[in-house]
């Protein structure tokens, strides 16, 4: 038991490392409740719990638990991996970065995938935390722990899942696998069924982030760098941190339910802070009633049809992503502030000046959020946040697109006709969900993935988040009530004159001009890394000739070490590159999968990485291409269009 009592200590020190709340809870946990340890015959351990149906049941077999553990495991992910294939696939091909594990038990199922794999991330479903503190007494987690590669999930919460799973979300996309141990389908089964729903939740949300960046990689990039004369010559959002701490703010999303509040904003404008995501700014304007802020973050040219045409944007600040399409603030004519861009800091260096940041939202609404806790507001009051259907509508009466569908309305086509098409289109991915009255609508996945984020945001803000849409799916982490009473509850002062004014300096031709010499070396910097990929590139060509000559092969690689080191020295350039050729990190990340650096090097896996190799530095020198057309365009820009 002495050795159990170190592996316990070890285990421990590691988890209060990475989890200091979890750890203590589990340290604190007298001993007397964790269960008993019973011996196997094989001189391990398994212990017997209490079923769902109040029936015992061991966690493991009373024989071999390692051996067990170790063909669940393999026969869980064959199976998984043949149904992926749609044939057999042989051991050495089963490589995964990520493993859900529903269970811990005495950690041999986490151990079994920790030996198999290399450096495999592993996410543990497991509420009882009795039987994880037994669990580090049986099983050494300390590597995969100190390694941070070892996640538990204690409860089935939305915030907690997300605020842990989001920094690991490319491995997770690249390849994420279940396994269910035997026991768990009959020990707090009801516990692991709810996490399984939110881990699925999280994939779609992650899979429609990562299908955006590396789709709109590219543009982003060109957009960032043509907003570089709204970067510089007006401040980001840091000069309104705290500006509006105390008082409410009602944050304008565009879904249908809008239009039962849309009249009542006029009067509220004055006691709280209206914050308007681009969809709706020509409906409210159109009323009278501008927004103290509105809210863009589009990559996509069309974005800029909610600025266009408007004579009077009556004091509306524009709060947008850097990498909002370039025609949103050519478009806009009042106080702009855009958000930190690292593809501008990488850009200008000493030249970029400090920018605030906010969270990365997938919509303006989440932006409109975020704003809204930035400026320190209290509550948060949503309107028009319905995620969903509500009444049969995809939009709410009076957007924009109404005047696109009229050439088309007529006797046989309405414009309720119209709104059940624009639904109707994604039959394939939509689903019932309850709204804000228990009643089922539908909604689409995307939609659905975009809840999943705000819900994520609304459990984790410490910001009173009220629900005031009057319709709409029901969001967690919000308080349901009618705008009125949110209103008399919350908006009883009105907002001091000149809460939100900033004082906007006159931008110097000084710094004009030290980001232009910034730019004109970021050039200089490509054309030398473009040489050298194309160098480097011949160079993997060679030696893939000559892995069966090491004495030849050994002399170049050299040669490659060489031009290793002279990107390296250019990091930053380097990281310019790598945001413009998002899809070569994610080919050469997908393909490092198959290839263990532990081991054994063979002919074969020394041509692999070097295919691997190649191609990367081709998707890499093409990421260099396309910033050198960028660059001298940006430049140009940059002197034509200085205020």
């Amino acid at each position: 038991m002495k050795e159990c009592l170190q592996r316990y200590l070890k285990n421990l020190e590691a988890l209060y490392a990475l989890d200091p709340e979890l750890a203590a809870r589990v340290d604190l946990l007298p001993l007397s409740q964790t269960p008993t340890l019973e011996p196997t015959r094989d001189g391990n351990f398994t212990v017997r719990l209490t079923a769902d149906d109040g029936k015992p049941i061991y966690a493991h077999s009373r024989y071999e638990p390692e051996q067990e553990a170790d063909n669940l495991v393999t026969s869980q992910i064959r199976a998984r991996a043949r149904e992926d294939e749609d044939q057999d696939v042989p051991d050495e091909a089963l490589e995964s970065l990520c493993f859900l594990i529903g269970g811990l038990g005495l950690g041999y199922h986490v151990a079994a995938v920790e030996r198999r794999f290399r450096r495999p991330l592993l996410i543990v479903a497991e509420d009882d935390l009795a039987l994880l503190k037994t669990a580090l007494f049986v099983t050494d987690l300390s590597r995969p722990l100190r390694d941070r590669r070892l996640t538990f999930l204690t409860a089935a919460d939305r915030s907690q899942l997300h605020q842990r799973l989001r920094p690991v979300l490319t491995p997770i996309m690249l390849g994420l696998y279940f396994i269910m141990p035997t026991y768990a389908r009959r020990y707090h089964a009801g516990f692991q069924a709810r996490i399984t729903s939110l881990m699925r939740d999280f994939v779609e949300y992650g899979r429609l982030q990562m299908v955006s960046v590396v789709r709109n990689a590219r543009i982003s990039c060109q957009n960032a760098a043509f907003n570089i004369p709204f970067y510089l010559s007006q401040p980001g959002v840091e000069v309104l941190a705290g500006r509006a701490a105390g008082y409410p703010a009602i944050v304008v999303a565009a879904g249908p339910s809008l239009a039962r509040n849309l009249g009542r904003l006029a009067e509220l404008r004055d006691r709280a802070v209206i914050i308007a995501v681009q969809t709706v700014l020509k409906p409210l304007l159109a009323r009278g009633l501008p927004p103290h802020f509105v809210t863009s973050l589009d990559y996509h040219e069309v974005s800029a049809q909610f600025f266009e045409g408007i004579e009077d944007f009556g004091g509306v600040t524009l709060v947008a992503e850097s990498k909002v399409t370039w025609r949103v603030p050519e478009a806009f004519r009042g106080r702009i502030h855009l958000l930190h861009s690292q593809f501008i800091e990488d850009l200008l260096r000493d030249a970029a000046p400090p920018r605030g940041k906010l969270r990365a939202g997938s919509t303006v609404a989440h932006l409109a959020f975020y704003l809204a806790e930035h400026l320190g507001c209290q509550p948060i009051i949503l309107v028009g946040q319905d995620l969903c259907f509500t009444d049969g509508l995809y939009y709410p009466a009076g957007t924009p697109i109404e005047s696109t569908w009229r050439p088309e309305l007529g006797r046989f086509t309405t414009i309720e006709m119209k709104q059940w098409e624009r639904i109707i289109r994604s039959r394939a991915g939509l689903r019932r969900v309850k709204d804000v009255h228990g009643r089922e609508v539908y909604t689409d996945d995307q939609m659905f993935t975009y809840a999943e984020q705000a819900q994520s945001d609304f459990l984790a803000s410490s910001t009173r988040v009220i629900q005031a849409a009057e319709g709409g799916m029901r969001l967690e982490g919000t308080e349901v009530m009618p705008l009125a009473q949110a209103a008399e509850r919350f908006c009883t002062r009105p907002l001091p004159p000149g809460l939100l004014a900033v004082e906007l300096p006159r931008p110097s031709a000084d710094l004009r001009d030290r980001a232009c010499r910034q730019l004109r070396q970021r050039i200089e910097e490509l054309r030398e890394m473009r040489e050298t990929c194309l160098e480097t590139k011949e160079l993997l060509e060679r030696l893939a000739g000559l892995v069966d000559r090491p004495a030849e092969f050994n002399r170049l690689v050299l040669r490659l070490h060489e031009l290793r080191r002279r990107v390296q020295r250019c990091d930053r350039t380097y990281n310019l590159v790598s945001q413009a050729a998002q899809l070569a990190e994610l080919r050469r990340l997908q393909a490092d999968r198959g290839i263990s650096d532990d081991q054994a090097e063979t002919s074969e896996t020394a041509r692999r990485r070097l295919r691997r190799d190649r191609e990367y530095v081709s998707a890499f020198a093409e990421g260099c291409d396309f910033l050198l057309e960028l660059l001298p365009a940006t430049l140009a820009r940059l002197q034509e269009r200085w205020p």
